[in-house]
Formats: C-alpha cells, structure tokens, sequence
C-alpha cells in the first residue's frame, strides 16, 4: 500500500486538513507504522491546529508530491496498541532529541490516532 511506503519511508510527512471556509492547509508531522497500520500523534495535543482540523472532520490526506492519500482519522484508547506507538516512535526518531521527547510524553500519548486508507 502506497500511504504505509510513505509513512515508512519518510521521516516528516504531510497532512492536508480542511479549513471552516474550505480551503486546506498542509502540515509537516512524524508518522509510524505499526502491525501495518499508520498512526499519528499530535506532540502538541489540542493546542495543534491541524489536530483541532482533524477531529472535527474526521479525514485528512497526506501528500507526498504530486500524490494525494485520503485517509479517515480515529482516536486510539487501545492502551497496548499505544504503548507499541510509543515504541515505534522511539525507534523511527531516536536520534531526534527534545522533540522525540515531546511526541513520546506522557502528557501527549491520549493524542494519539489511527488512519485508515479511503
């Protein structure tokens, strides 16, 4: 599957979320890939702009040049699927210091969602 590639394949890659007046605004984030599924993480919790955009609609795309992966986004409460997150994490981005620190804080793992491929 072309979106797992991607997110296994780059270290920042880039969420497309949708406006209020329905424009887009494209955002750089870390993603990991677990068992096969992609998840994501708002290191910044609700204060991030593209997760506000996220949980009120419920879909996002990632773009990878030309390439569009429309996905659905839902929020994971599945504590060990979490903590394998926070491992994969800790693996893709272990040379990244504080902000490796921020994305596997206690305080931001609630934050923490699956994508589904449309």
């Amino acid at each position: 599957m072309a979106v797992i590639d991607y997110f296994t394949g780059t270290d920042t890659v880039h969420i497309a979320t949708e406006l209020r007046d329905g424009g887009e605004v494209v955002t750089p984030i870390w993603a990991v890939v677990v068992d096969g599924v992609p998840y994501v993480r708002s290191a910044y919790g609700p204060q991030s702009k593209w997760y506000r955009r996220v949980q009120r609609t419920g879909r996002a795309a990632f773009v990878d040049g030309s390439q569009r992966y429309p996905v659905t986004v839902e929020n994971l409460d599945d504590e060990a699927v979490i903590e394998q997150v926070d491992e994969a994490y800790q693996t893709k981005y272990a040379d990244q210091g504080s902000a490796l620190r921020q994305v596997a804080s206690p305080q931001v793992r609630e934050y923490t969602m699956r994508v589904n491929v449309r």
